[in-house]
């Protein structure tokens, strides 16, 4: 009878431990955040401090919490509910504030090759970067100006003289910048972080411009009492132009914008003269130029 009785006592825990393990899991109702919540402009925000780890459920929780948003997953990423994920902050530590707290979100997600896309409509999904593009938001010129930094977009933009070639060489320097790029014959579709987006959409602009023109050399006699100084000043400020730069250092692309005369002009060893190196049309605004210096 001892037997029996232990018997269908231990038949009893095991039915038990196995109901626990396989019953659905309902919510805590609170996130277990290794940050402080805080306010900061009357909203809540978090302070980071030193390094450490959080999982992913809290660190979407505590985000639900503390901005409303919506928060769900790709069925890809939810094979990676559980993951855990790593931040460092300094000692003294990092506030946050309630529109911060996405982007730093979506900042840790990546670490693990995902991503939160759709966060500025009120719906949070968490993504893979590899199908962020499918879930992006399509934008116009105006939207993308406006648009957080952080948040996925779509965006096709078009050109008028520039190849599709040229085009497909200068967007090479993203590869590795988690930004999708799908090339056609009168543009190309840019998919990505606003801020990769805006910075290939501005390079695409300054590379659509009409080519120059062959410039060539020519020799002007300056006016009685006109001086090469002065001459190549005046034309310096007549004829400005930009030269446009792009670098590329660990996938963080920056373009840069610098001013340079479009036509350049040397003083002559010999005689009162200029010697001016331009477009062809602008040696015609160059002797109109010198010649109202009488």
């Amino acid at each position: 009878m001892t037997r029996l009785f232990a018997a269908v006592l231990v038949l009893g825990l095991a039915l038990s431990l196995t109901w626990a393990q396989e019953r659905p899991t309902f919510g805590r109702g609170t996130a277990n955040l290794p940050f402080e919540v805080v306010t900061v402009d009357g909203k809540t925000g978090w302070k980071v401090t030193g390094r450490g780890t959080v999982s992913l459920d809290d660190v979407l929780g505590g985000l639900a919490n503390a901005t409303g948003l919506r928060v769900s997953f790709s069925a890809d990423a939810m094979e990676a509910r559980r993951t855990t994920l790593s931040y460092i902050a300094p000692d003294t530590g990092m506030t946050l504030s309630n529109a911060e707290l996405a982007a730093y979100t979506g900042e840790l997600l990546g670490g693990q090759g995902m991503t939160l896309v759709g966060f500025t409509t009120g719906s949070a999904k968490v993504a893979r970067i590899e199908e962020a593009a499918s879930f992006a938001i399509m934008v116009g010129e105006a939207e993308l100006g406006a648009m957080h930094p952080a948040e996925w977009v779509t965006f096709s933009a078009s050109f008028v003289h520039l190849s599709p070639r040229a085009a497909s060489s200068a967007l090479s320097l993203y590869r590795g910048a988690d930004m999708t790029v799908v090339g056609h014959e009168s543009g190309a579709v840019l998919t990505g972080r606003a801020e990769r987006v805006r910075t290939a959409a501005r390079l695409l602009r300054e590379m659509d411009k009409p080519a120059a023109a062959g410039q060539m050399v020519r020799t002007y006699d300056l006016p009685d009492g006109v001086k090469a100084d002065s001459a190549r000043a005046l034309l310096g400020s007549l004829f400005p132009g930009e030269v446009t730069e792009v670098q590329n250092i660990e996938t963080r692309v920056t373009v840069t914008t610098r001013h340079q005369p479009r036509v350049t002009s040397y003083g002559s060893l010999a005689g009162n003269r200029l010697i001016v190196a331009a477009s062809p049309q602008d040696h015609t605004l160059v002797a109109q130029a010198l010649a109202s210096m009488k």
